[in-house]
């Protein structure tokens, strides 16, 4: 049926459309309150030429039908997580924005947190990244003391022993304690800094005196910390009142969006996006953004937007606190987020400018001189990494556009009896792809092996095997191990200028590659020295061990552990007892 023909048959319901090329690939996802409206707005008039290359690129078109606008918002997050397709905003999983929580129960405990969670009776955040929040929340801990240790055993724990916990393990602790530690907790967030800091010079002073060096080192890193919340104020608000300003610019082919984050009335830190602009609607392109924001973090009192804005056009999806910059003072805020915007994606168009990193044009480039079918919008690669034939762990990463897709990331434990590169490669692509013939995974339009014909061989044997065909070369490095060549389709070394940006691209795949595959190595080396000391202390055994290794890998993610969450796993109390000794001392 043709695209013209397929429209009259759509309904005028609430629900989603998904756009697909001629490769059957998903490349826009949109929401619509009447889908025929909608949908049939994209043909009648091609308002721009950005716009006219989306809709060249349609080749069908599906259709979702929802019970309610709302619900289609909803629908089309999850299919744009999902798909990542290529003409919508896809934010990275690091939105997920790190806060402090004060947990909701009769003795609370201090947690940090990766995504906001509305059931924590307190919640500080979100806290710009490199602000050092873990650092944070330890000051806290040591200054504020709540209910650390997370066990009622009817005897002081070791934190208590140091001023470190309410006590709670071994008696009633009244309300009151906890609420007075918490108006501590709000009054720093509310950026009272100078008492904490008062406090943290005379421990740090204290620790000196006693010769504890290491400790009154650890203190001055964490006054160093708190230098996160000083950031210029701009604007005096004088309330405490949480706001969001979020602002976005179009220039020529990009677009940009900021949002700046006050909290009690003082700015904490900006966050930015900057993408490919493909024609979309301006509306869709905001409420696509703001939902990916808001679905993983905390909602303001305030979202403040462009007033020029109907609101009416947006889905009520957050509570009556979206607003337009009208007043004088959210006028201001939003102005001072534009001009973030404006210069967020003027420094991204002189980096670009700098190094000549057009990816479209790039990609380009790779499609021509390799002579593939399809433009190499979805790049994989995958390298293997191992030391004397141990941990040997296979990696795969996503280039999506010329970027780095880091949600769609993976390692693969590699457990077999040979011990050649071709037939670790068979094992980690095979388990790969055939996931492409349960409908589970997107097909990539082009695969890269990290090394030569053997690595090219073992992938293409998987591929026959599996009945799917998918362009594969081979990326080869010199001796001093950097990029060098290309195997390309035919197997034949392919030379590719070592100042170009194509070259600059693969090369940075080709060490995106080799570095996730060398954490990983890394994180199972750790893994087994983490084996080790959990084999040393009394009472927990190989079902134990095999249990926290579920949950926690490494000896920092046991480090990071509450004792309540340990002790779910360690029932013996003493073996529990001995762990925590462990660490304590470790710190």
């Amino acid at each position: 049926m043709e695209i013209k023909d397929k429209i009259t048959t759509i309904s005028d319901k609430s629900g989603c459309y998904l756009f697909l090329n001629l490769e059957n690939k998903i490349i826009y996802v949109g929401k619509a309150k009447n889908l025929k409206r909608r949908v049939s707005s994209y043909f009648k008039k091609v308002s721009n030429i950005k716009t006219m290359q989306l809709v060249r690129s349609i080749a069908d078109i599906k259709i979702m039908i929802t019970e309610s606008e709302q619900q289609a918002l909803i629908l089309e997050q999850n299919l744009i997580k999902k798909y990542k397709p290529r003409f919508n905003i896809v934010l990275n999983d690091d939105k997920n924005y790190p806060y402090i929580a004060i947990t909701n129960q009769a003795n609370p405990q201090y947690k940090y947190i990766r995504k906001y969670d509305k059931n924590s009776l307190k919640s500080y955040g979100p806290l710009p990244d490199g602000s050092s929040a873990r650092e944070i929340l330890k000051m806290l801990e040591r200054l504020y003391p709540l209910w650390r240790c997370g066990i009622t055993s009817g005897k002081p724990c070791l934190y208590y022993h140091i001023q470190q916990c309410s006590g709670a393990c071994f008696k009633e602790v009244e309300w009151n304690y906890y609420q007075e530690m918490i108006n501590q907790v709000d009054a720093f967030f509310n950026y009272d800094n100078l008492v904490v800091q008062e406090k943290l010079i005379l421990k740090m002073t204290k620790a000196a005196e006693n010769l504890q060096f290491e400790e009154a080192g650890r203190i001055k890193k964490l006054i160093e910390h708190l230098s996160f919340s000083k950031i210029d104020q701009e604007i005096d608000l004088n309330d405490n009142l949480n706001r969001d300003i979020v602002a976005g610019v179009i220039e020529n082919d990009k677009i940009s969006f900021v949002i700046l984050f006050y909290r009690s009335g003082k700015l904490l830190f900006k966050d930015e996006y900057i993408g490919d602009y493909q024609g979309q609607e301006i509306t869709e392109l905001y409420e696509s953004y703001l939902a990916q924001i808001y679905s993983k973090n905390m909602l303001p009192d305030f979202i403040v937007i462009d007033n020029e804005f109907d609101l009416s056009k947006f889905v009520e999806n957050y509570s009556g606190k979206l607003v337009n910059a009208a007043g004088i003072t959210e006028k201001k805020m939003w102005d001072l987020a534009l001009l973030n915007a404006k210069e967020s994606l003027k420094q991204s168009n002189l980096a670009s400018a700098i190094v000549n990193n057009n990816e479209s044009t790039i990609l380009k480039k790779l499609q021509e001189i390799l002579g593939l079918k399809s433009y190499p919008q979805h790049i994989e690669m995958f390298d293997v990494a191992n030391i004397l034939d141990e941990h040997v762990t296979g990696a795969m990463v996503v280039f999506k556009g010329g970027k780095p897709s880091y949600s769609d990331f993976r390692r693969y434990n590699i457990d077999i009896s040979d011990k050649g590169d071709y037939q670790r490669f068979q094992n980690m692509v095979y388990r790969r792809y055939q996931k492409l013939l349960k409908g589970n995974l997107e097909a990539p339009d082009l695969i890269i092996a990290d090394g030569g014909i053997i690595q090219v061989n073992a992938i293409l044997s998987q591929l026959e095997i599996l009945g799917l065909e998918i362009p594969v070369i081979g990326l080869v490095k010199n001796e001093r191990h950097k990029t060098d060549h290309i195997i390309d389709l035919d197997k034949n070394p392919l030379k590719i200028k070592t100042q170009s940006s194509l070259f600059n691209l693969l090369a940075k795949i080709q060490d995106t590659v080799h570095n996730f595959a060398i954490s990983g190595f890394r994180n199972k080396q750790t893994k087994s020295l983490t084996q080790n000391f959990l084999e040393k202390i009394p009472g927990i055994g190989p079902t134990t061990i095999s249990k926290i290794h579920s949950i926690y890998p490494t000896l920092n993610d046991i480090k990071q552990a509450s004792v309540n969450d340990l002790k779910k796993i360690i029932k013996n109390q003493k073996a529990l007892d001995n762990l925590l000794v462990y660490l304590h001392d470790q710190k």
